[in-house]
């Protein structure tokens, strides 16, 4: 798979840079062309290894994950990338909404939930709320 630059920030940038991680590439790239419409800027990794290095190079103020992904889970994505002292916003996206699953989303500071099929209005309004 060809991996997508990271696009340059500028000072107006700050604060609207999204990293959409998804192993559905085609979900992410609707995240980031939806998300771009109400002026964020969306950069896609498809497994959390490929996140990290982005995560902690960039000046990412949100995080959207899967919570199944290869390799490490979305909520291990965030514990790792938290324990870096990386300071973010997270959402978690994912098909599966059982008890254990929610509970160490929440141990891992995920601020919000959005189940699968995606709410696309329930993402934006709460990335906005989230950035307020």
């Amino acid at each position: 798979m060809e991996k997508m630059a990271a696009p340059e920030v500028s000072n107006s940038d700050r604060g609207r840079r999204v990293l959409i991680v998804d192993d559905n590439v085609a979900l992410a790239e609707n995240i980031a062309e939806i998300l771009a419409l109400t002026g964020y800027i969306g950069e896609i990794a498809a497994s959390a290894e490929e996140a990290i290095p982005r995560a902690l190079s960039g000046n990412i103020t949100f995080i959207i994950t899967d919570f199944r992904l290869p390799g490490l889970n979305g909520v291990q994505l965030i514990q790792r990338l938290r324990g870096q002292g990386r300071d973010f916003h997270a959402v978690l996206i994912s098909a599966y909404s059982d008890e254990g699953t929610l509970s160490a989303a929440r141990d891992a500071g995920v601020d919000d939930f959005i189940p699968k099929p995606l709410d696309f209005a329930r993402l934006t309004e709460t990335l906005g709320r989230l950035a307020s």
